[in-house]
């Protein structure tokens, strides 16, 4: 275990943020060592990734953690096990190139693996938990190993048990399908799909990835360059005889039907619909390219970048009545 101070803590919307300490970490024996750490410093603490996901203040006054586990191993049984350090795309790249079905409508998703399941990672009409087997953590409060099936997890939309626990992920066990069906239901993409077959081009897992990869990077912006942490807010479900229509009609929405009296509501529309109202910020704004995506110039404070998203639920609630739950991971 390798610890410091003044640990700068990265993240993609590039907010200058350090914390008291950090903790690297690159083996399982050392987690016992950083449980006694944090118990006899009485320290508060959060675990790092990658930061793509991650809203973090200009000084943490605590410790932030970054485990290191970089092995993807094929076990018995049609297993991958993949370290938690292990950038999501790495693992998408491997499986591809392997022909393994199920991680090509997952393409070019930001951060790592251990990110994964905490929120449930999902994009064009899949989801992680349709993945994974086993998730293996070790528990900052109790100081033990264990690990949960993918029932245990409490798999929800962007949501899990992990995302509200101090859980640090070590490892996720994935399902290999060597065979398998293309999930092409999503408009978007079923779209471009349309297209490679009519001109006569058979579809892998890889030809999908292309195509994803193809569809982000059109719509979203490269945080490299547009420095920002994906999604800001989730896609709220609601019942429909609640929302607002006063400015408004239900066709002005995009809307996915759950069933008779539920529908999830396409949060970048409402968005779309508000955002002229909204007053401009010196550092941070709605990016041009997605209505969800909030974008620094790489010089806003947290302060800064939650006082737009708060003021942009504020006017979906009185416009729409519909509230709206930001995604990334907000740092105190």
């Amino acid at each position: 275990m390798i610890l410091k101070e003044n640990y700068s803590i990265k993240n993609s919307l590039q907010i200058n943020s350090v914390a008291d300490y950090g903790a690297e970490i690159n083996n399982l024996n050392d987690l016992d060592k950083l449980f006694r750490f944090i118990n006899d410093k009485c320290l508060d603490y959060f675990i790092l990734g990658e930061g793509t996901n991650l809203v973090p203040p200009s000084r943490y006054k605590g410790l932030a953690i970054s485990y290191i586990s970089d092995e993807i191993l094929e076990l018995d049984e049609g297993i991958l096990r993949v370290g938690s350090s292990v950038n999501w795309q790495d693992l998408v790249n491997y499986a591809i190139n392997k022909n393994y079905y199920g991680f090509e409508n997952l393409s070019l998703i930001p951060g790592s693996v251990g990110a994964a399941p905490i929120q449930n990672i999902g994009a064009y009409g899949a989801d992680v938990q349709q993945l994974i087997r086993n998730v293996h953590y070790y528990d900052l409060d109790k100081g033990i190993h264990n690990s949960f099936d993918n029932a245990q997890c409490n798999f929800e939309y962007r949501n899990s048990i992990f995302k509200e626990s101090n859980f640090l992920i070590t490892h996720v066990d994935f399902k290999i399908k060597k065979n398998g069906e293309l999930n092409l239901n999503y408009k978007s993409l079923s779209h471009e799909v349309n297209k490679k077959i009519q001109s006569g081009q058979q579809l892998n897992p890889k030809e999908v990835s292309n195509i994803v990869s193809t569809i982000r990077m059109k719509v979203l912006p490269d945080p490299s360059k547009e420095p920002n942490a994906g999604s800001f807010f989730k896609n709220p479900i609601v019942k429909l005889s609640d929302i607002n229509l006063s400015s408004h009609n239900l066709d002005d929405l995009i809307l996915w039907k759950i069933d008779e009296n539920y529908s999830k509501v396409g949060a970048a529309r409402l968005i779309e619909l508000i955002k002229n109202s909204l007053n401009s910020y010196d550092n941070v704004s709605i990016s041009s390219k997605h209505n969800l995506v909030l974008s620094t110039n790489g010089n806003a404070s947290q302060q800064e970048v939650l006082k737009l998203a708060s003021e942009i639920q504020s006017k979906v609630k009185t416009t729409f009545n519909i509230d709206l739950e930001i995604e990334p991971r907000i740092i105190s």
